[in-house]
C-alpha cells in the first residue's frame, strides 16, 4: 500500500505567504476594485472576456505555483508499506571482537574475523522469527545493528566490517558485553526470559572502564543468558573467563573453529521461552518534493509571462 508522509511539517508555514497574496488579491480586486487590467490596444477587438479570462490564469498560475513550491519545503515523502507479520522468537544481540588480534590468520587458512564473520552469518541464517542485533567492540562499544528481522540488512553489516591490522587495539569484553545486555534492555516488549547476548572473542580483557565481572553481574541481575564463543588459540583466549560468564548466566562456552562446532547453541537457543514479535516493515521513504517545486516553477512562470505578454495596468 502507498503511503505518504511530511518529513518535515514546519516547511508548511510557508504557505502563509501564498494565502497572504490570496487574500491581497481578493481584497484589491473585488472589494476596494483598485488596478483594472485590459487587453492592449491590438487585442481589444478580440473582447474584454479574453483580458479577464488571461488575466485570472496569470494569477491563479502564479498563486499554485507559490503553493507547490511551499508545499515542497515540507519535504513530502512517499513510501511502501508491507504487511504486518507476528511471529514467535526472541531477541538476540551478539558482541563481536574487532580488536587487532582479530586480524591473526590460524583460522582454516583465514583470519579470525573472517571466521567469527562467517559463524556469524550461518547463525542467523539459522534463526526464524528472533530478532538479532549485533554491537562490535574492541576498546569501546559500537552498535552496528539494532534488533532487527531483516537478515539480509544485518548480514550486510557484517561484511562490511573491517580491521586495520596495523592498529593492534586493545580487548574490552566488560564493554562489548555491557553495551549488547543495554541494548536488550531497551526492547520493551519481551520478557527477559527472551532475551540473550552471544559473546564472540579471541582473546582476554585488558582495558575498558566496565570489568566483565561487572557487566556480568548485570547480566545476572536481568537473568539475560549470555552464551560465550571462543575464536582462536586456547593460549590467547580467556576460557576461565568465558565458561564462568557462560555458567553464571546458565549458558554454555563453545571454544570454536568451525560453525558446526555450534550446533549446540542453536539446540540450546530453541529451547528458550519465545514471544511475539510484531514487524511492520517500509520501504525507504523516496523524496518527491522537487517534483512539486518543479511544477510550482513552471506555474509562476507561464503567470509572469502571461501576464507580462498580453496585459498591462492602466491607471
Amino acid at each position: 500500500m502507498m503511503i505518504f508522509r511530511l518529513a518535515n511539517p514546519f516547511g508548511l508555514l510557508f504557505l502563509i505567504f501564498p494565502f497572504a497574496c490570496l487574500l491581497i488579491f481578493v481584497l484589491n480586486r473585488f472589494i476596494f476594485k483598485k488596478g483594472v487590467k485590459i487587453t492592449g490596444v491590438s487585442n481589444f477587438e478580440k473582447g474584454i472576456s479574453f483580458s479577464i479570462l488571461g488575466y485570472y490564469l496569470a494569477v491563479l498560475s502564479i498563486l499554485i505555483g507559490l503553493f507547490l513550491i511551499g508545499f515542497s519545503l515540507a519535504r513530502p515523502q512517499s513510501g511502501i508499506k508491507k504487511e504486518k507479520t507476528v511471529s514467535n522468537g526472541i531477541d538476540i544481540m551478539i558482541a563481536l571482537d574487532v580488536s587487532g588480534s582479530m586480524t591473526t590468520r590460524d583460522f582454516f587458512e583465514q583470519s579470525r574475523i573472517d571466521g567469527a564473520k562467517k559463524i556469524t552469518k550461518e547463525f542467523i541464517d539459522k534463526r526464524k522469527g528472533d530478532r538479532v542485533g549485533l554491537v562490535s567492540f574492541s576498546e569501546s562499544s559500537f552498535l552496528k545493528c539494532p534488533a532487527t528481522v531483516n537478515f539480509t540488512l544485518l548480514k550486510s553489516v557484517i561484511d562490511r566490517i573491517f580491521i586495520d591490522p596495523q592498529k593492534q587495539s586493545s580487548t574490552s569484553i566488560g564493554i562489548g558485553l555491557a553495551s549488547a545486555i543495554n541494548r536488550l534492555l531497551q526492547i520493551k516488549d519481551s520478557k527477559p526470559e527472551s532475551k540473550i547476548v552471544i559473546l564472540v572473542t579471541d582473546g582476554i580483557n585488558n582495558s575498558g572502564e566496565i570489568s566483565p565481572e561487572t557487566a556480568l553481574e548485570l547480566a545476572v541481575s536481568e537473568k539475560i543468558k549470555v552464551y560465550t564463543v571462543g575464536i582462536g588459540g586456547s593460549d590467547e583466549v580467556d576460557v576461565a573467563l568465558l565458561q564462568n560468564i557462560a555458567q553464571k548466566t546458565n549458558a554454555k562456552f563453545f571454544h570454536s573453529k568451525t560453525s558446526g562446532e555450534l550446533g549446540d547453541v542453536f539446540a540450546e537457543i530453541d529451547k528458550l521461552e519465545k514471544h511475539e514479535i510484531e514487524t511492520i516493515e517500509f520501504t525507504r521513504f523516496k523524496d518527491i518534493g522537487y517534483q512539486y517545486a518543479s511544477l510550482g516553477i513552471i506555474l509562476m512562470l507561464i503567470g509572469l509571462i502571461l501576464n507580462t505578454l498580453f496585459f498591462k495596468r492602466l491607471g
